[in-house]
């Protein structure tokens, strides 16, 4: 039998050849090889040696441009050439683009004559000029201006695409094949008049180029600080050394030793709060002169940001003549971050040059400005709470004296000037009285524009150009890392030039028309997102058939994912705008939303999506499923293992039986055809919910919302609205706050945590109104919510109720990730006090993640009998280790791999939760506090 290659082509009269584990194996038309398989074609009677050679010629192109780069025929020597059997993806651009990557341009003959590959790559309207661009853009490493270029021809001139080939930026900057870029590009511009597409497209550039120098600046100032997190060993140094300031200042009181009963009597005099005020004040600007030298560092290198920062620190050093006060014993971390500003002010007061030598004294010395400042941030909330109940006369003597000597110095920030700020009422009041705004006096301490100051450093340090207000939550009242706000569904994503270009496609695919006089592309996508269509697109639920939907968040075995269902257009926006395909376009759309088929997100351990797929019933729907489409990111093939594992999962999915209706003994007498009502979900589920939602609230939301508060950081009435802003670090850092200084011990905010009323109302509400309205279970979920529900969960009896539930699950999720970070602020918890539940689903979670942290084994590989008393298995499924199951879930666990790991490496658990006596002691202190 003959032998198919991509492209339609059959080797009639070439032998084709594939490297196998044990040798060289010739392709025939029965072969099992995988479609679009690299194989090497050439004479059906060359010698072993020259076979051997050619498939080692092609494993090496292989490896370095990809299996695409087969399929350009690329000279494998003997006669052999490269190519690709029939199913590849792509077409002959992809490969010819991968294989002039992987042999460069001096190697470039390989690929056969010139013309030929640059009509491959540009079609045949290509020039001479075309082709140097190119040819210059190869010898320059720009491959994404040539990439874009070649996916560009469909739709750009020749005059047009040597500007593209002009180009520079870095690789990532257009991922995918060039052929998929190339279709969503035809797609978005087919309304388009040519003279404008080349300006769409350059605008497209320079705003994804802009997006990765603002990540790009975000990394690399980040990198200036240390990777181990030390601000617990900052507080614990700043406490001890207020306790010795504090025990100073009673011996001076005394004349003596105090004692304890002298320590309990003592009332601080007002010079010790001035003390402290101006001590905060100090170290807030120091704090703000480590974080701007870190930026200016990261930003201009260390000779030029150096230079930038002297006149800044040496400020901070004139305003503060103690600057050493709070020096670490034997070299350890200062209590103050004063200290550090004199060291390094003190190095480059002595005029030697930015060598490897002072470089290497500074670096160690900004490791720690974001922690320092983190500190001084919670020491002003913690000064301020103090004395504005308490000694509001002596904050209002402090907060009038004058900055000018420092401003002088040090100067106003751009991001923040003085008469642009009207100051943080809770706290500005008490310090200034009735004084005017800012803008129309001179600068006073008890305006804190110093303290906002330091925020705004922080919030630069992380790549932001000036800390987010965020009035109505309490201190610090600015977020110095605001998460990026939610886009719109189908906005098209500047992460990618791929990814806006299909999101644009999309739009048009959806409806969209293109603006006329757009000559920007934010302008461009606006326009496409407005009008009906597109709004109509997103509206509606799928029909999703039983056999799927009971299948939603399952594990696939042997692939390490996990599956989720679309529900609706909004989930497909979503996985569109990311995956940078088209699945959220009409055909997908309706298929699904008629339940013609059933569209899947597979989701790997970490929660990001790599693969959509789309599966339909077989013919009877009795029979079961098939795949009838899979693909990775921007179309890309998946891996094979994932693809197997995937549909032997779909292939033993359950088929749809029809229903069998019982035959009546005699027929009804006809009736007039009668509209039936439409479902009214909030009229119908609203009251009842409600009652039962508060009932549940009144029982125990109350005791929840403390501990949310003290995460929060907020008095309890804005403590679910703050958690729900917070990103997911924040809200990870949040967390760690609170076991770290034991405002709430593990066991508390497990058992907060664990408070769902929401949930403990929909397991009461009558049977006949869940069933009916199938999409109530998506309020246990993760937001956005379809638009019936979004309406019922403003409801005000279910509003609370809804976002404790929110709250509760995402601190599990954000304790999940501290525990397999090893963070202390866990380890610490645990050791001081827990108790079976969370102990066994944190152990689980372990488990399943397989950190690479120091790890502890308490059962061995394929062993179930726990140790410790009481004795427990793991496979009881009335013990504790089958409960903890679904709470692992909510930290972040893959259960479905549990098995598989307790096999492969037993029950584990970091080894930093164990002290003396081990996992048994520890066990036994968690039934202790049972």
């Amino acid at each position: 039998m003959k032998v198919r290659l991509a492209g339609g082509v059959v080797a009639a009269d070439l032998a084709v050849w594939t490297a196998r584990p044990s040798g060289p194996e010739r392709v025939t038309g029965g072969s099992s090889a995988q479609p679009g398989a690299a194989v090497a074609l050439g004479p059906a009677d060359a010698a072993d040696e020259d076979v051997r050679h050619a498939l080692a010629e092609l494993s090496a192109l292989v490896e370095a441009g990809g299996v695409a780069a087969a399929g350009a025929g690329v000279d494998l020597g003997a006669g052999f050439r490269s190519a690709r059997l029939d199913g590849a993806r792509g077409d002959q651009r992809d490969a010819v683009l991968a294989a002039l990557r992987a042999l460069g341009l001096e190697n470039a003959g390989r690929l056969g004559d010139r013309a030929g590959f640059l009509v491959a790559l540009f079609g045949p309207a290509v020039t001479k000029r075309v082709g140097a661009a190119a040819a210059k853009a190869a010898a320059d490493g720009r491959w994404a201006a040539l990439h874009l270029a070649s996916a560009a021809s469909d739709v750009l001139g020749p005059e047009q695409l040597e500007r593209v080939l002009a180009l520079d930026g870095p690789d990532n900057a257009v991922p995918g094949a060039p052929s998929v870029l190339a279709g969503y590009l035809r797609q978005a511009f087919d309304g388009v008049p040519r003279p404008r597409r080349l300006d769409l497209l350059l605008d497209l550039w320079a705003l994804v180029l802009a997006g990765r120098d603002r990540s790009g600046r975000r990394a690399r100032r980040m990198a200036t600080q240390g990777r181990r997190d030390r601000l617990s060993d900052l507080r614990e140094r700043r406490s001890r050394c207020e306790d010795e300031l504090v025990a100073g200042w009673l011996r001076g009181a005394l004349g003596r030793e105090p004692t304890l009963a002298d320590a309990a009597r003592w009332t601080p005099p007002d010079g010790y709060w001035r003390d402290q005020l101006a001590r905060t004040f100090h170290d807030a600007i120091a704090a703000t002169a480590l974080l701007r030298t870190a930026v200016a560092v990261a930003d201009h290198g260390y000779e030029e940001g150096l230079a930038r920062s002297a006149a800044l620190l040496g400020a901070v050093v004139q305003q503060c003549p103690g600057w050493a006060g709070g020096r670490g014993r034997n070299g350890g971390l200062p209590a103050r971050p004063t200290v550090h500003v004199g060291e390094i002010h003190g190095r480059l007061s002595a005029g030697k040059p930015v060598d490897a030598r002072l470089i290497g004294y500074v670096k160690p010395r900004l490791t720690r400005a974001r922690e320092f400042a983190l500190l001084v941030i919670e020491t002003v909330e913690t000064v301020m709470d103090r004395m504005v109940a308490h000694r509001g006369d002596v904050l209002r003597e402090w907060g009038a004296g004058d900055l000018r000597d420092w401003r002088a110095a040090a100067g106003y920030s751009d991001v923040r000037p003085p008469e642009r700020w009207d100051g943080i009422p809770p706290w500005t009041g008490p310090l200034l009285g009735d004084r005017e705004p800012l803008r129309d006096r001179e600068e006073l301490l008890g305006d804190l524009l110093w303290y906002v100051d330091l925020i705004d450093a922080l919030a630069q340090l992380h790549g932001h150009d000036a800390a987010r207000s965020v009035d109505g939550t309490g201190a610090p009242w600015f977020d110095h890392d605001p998460p990026p706000a939610d886009p719109e569904p189908l906005t098209p994503r500047l992460d990618s030039v791929t990814l806006a270009v299909s999101g644009a496609a999309q739009l048009v695919a959806l409806g969209g028309v293109p603006p006329k006089g757009a000559r920007g592309w934010t302008a461009f996508t606006a326009g496409l997102s407005t009008g009906t269509a597109i709004a109509e697109a997103l509206t509606g639920e799928f029909a999703v058939p039983p056999p799927v939907a009971a299948a939603d968040g399952a594990a696939v075995p042997g692939a390490k994912v996990r599956v989720k269902v679309a529900r609706s257009a909004r989930d497909l926006a979503g996985w569109s705008d990311y995956m940078g395909n088209c699945i959220a376009g009409p055909v997908y759309i309706e298929d699904a939303r008629a339940g013609r088929v059933a569209l899947l997100g597979l989701y790997d351990d970490k929660g990001v999506l790599v693969v959509n797929a789309e599966v339909s019933p077989l013919r009877p729907q009795s029979r079961g499923w098939r795949v009838s489409e899979i693909a990775a990111r921007f179309n890309e093939a998946p891996g094979e293992e994932l693809e197997r594992a995937f549909r032997a999962w779909v292939d033993a999915l359950p088929g749809i039986r029809p229903p069998e209706e019982p035959v009546p003994d005699e027929l009804p007498p006809a009736r007039p055809a009668r509209r039936r009502a439409a479902p009214r979900l909030v009229e119908d589920v609203g009251p009842a919910l409600g009652d039962l939602a508060r009932t549940a609230w009144d029982a125990s939301g109350a005791a929840a919302l403390e501990v949310f508060a003290a995460i929060a950081a907020t008095p309890p009435d804005g403590a679910l609205t703050r958690l729900r802003r917070l990103g997911s670090a924040q809200l990870t850092a949040a967390v760690r706050r609170t076991l770290d200084t034991r405002a709430v011990p593990l066991v508390r905010l497990w058992d907060a945590t664990g408070t769902r009323p929401l949930a403990e109302a929909l397991g009461g509400l009558d049977p006949a109104l869940r069933d009916r309205y199938d999409q109530l279970p998506l309020l246990l979920g993760e937001p956005p919510l379809p638009k019936t529900l979004r309406r019922l969960v403003k409801l005000p009896a279910i509003a609370d109720p809804y976002a404790l539930d929110l709250a509760g699950r995402r601190v599990r999720a954000a304790l999940g990730r501290l525990a397999v970070q090893d963070d202390p602020a866990v380890a610490r918890a645990v050791a001081h006090r827990t108790t079976a539940p969370p102990l066994c689903a944190l152990a689980v979670l372990v488990t399943c993640a397989a950190p690479e942290i120091p790890l502890a084994t308490v059962v061995p590989p394929r062993k179930i009998r726990v140790p410790g008393y009481p004795a427990t298995t793991l496979k009881d499924e009335d013990g504790p280790w089958q409960r903890a199951l679904p709470d692992a879930a909510e930290l972040g666990a893959d259960t479905g791999s549990f098995w598989d790991a307790a096999a492969g490496h037993g029950l584990r658990v970091p080894a930093s939760w164990l002290g003396a006596g081990g996992w048994t002691a520890l066990w036994a202190r968690a039934h202790a506090h049972h």
